[in-house]
């Protein structure tokens, strides 16, 4: 008898230890699919930032529908970048943040005369994406 309690109680403990490698698989998949849709998330919103820098009026105030419009773009870029501090590693936020106060200074000041919003943009852009493929996998 005691041979088969002992088969029953490694039995009992290949189960649990399986489920266990089955609960933090699923666990580790819906990070991977909240991270994918937070980046997701953070690329549209830098688009559409990306998009009213280039749609930039040359003046414009508070009332502005361009203005108006932005502000709110800006704002969900924003939450956005926070969101990518909380769950990524520090690298791909620090790119993310380099790549928002790119785009800020864009949308808000402006460029010189000459000098490409998409050129400006374009290394930190990349730097951000690289960083995320990298943790990502």
């Amino acid at each position: 008898m005691r041979s088969g309690s002992s088969h029953v109680a490694r039995s009992y403990g290949d189960i649990r230890a399986a489920e266990q490698r089955r609960q933090q698989s699923a666990l580790s998949e819906a990070r991977r699919a909240e991270r994918l849709a937070l980046l997701e998330r953070f690329i549209e919103v830098a688009a559409e930032a990306e998009r009213s820098a280039f749609g930039r009026p040359s003046e414009w105030d508070d009332t502005h529908a361009w203005y108006v419009t932005t502000q709110g773009v800006m704002n969900r870029l924003w939450v956005a970048e926070r969101l990518i501090r909380i769950q990524f590693p520090l690298p791909v936020h620090d790119a993310a943040r380099a790549y928002f106060l790119d785009l800020n200074r864009t949308v808000w000041e402006g460029l010189p005369d000459g000098e490409s919003v998409r050129d400006y943009l374009e290394d930190n852009r990349l730097a951000f994406l690289d960083a995320a493929r990298a943790v990502m996998g």
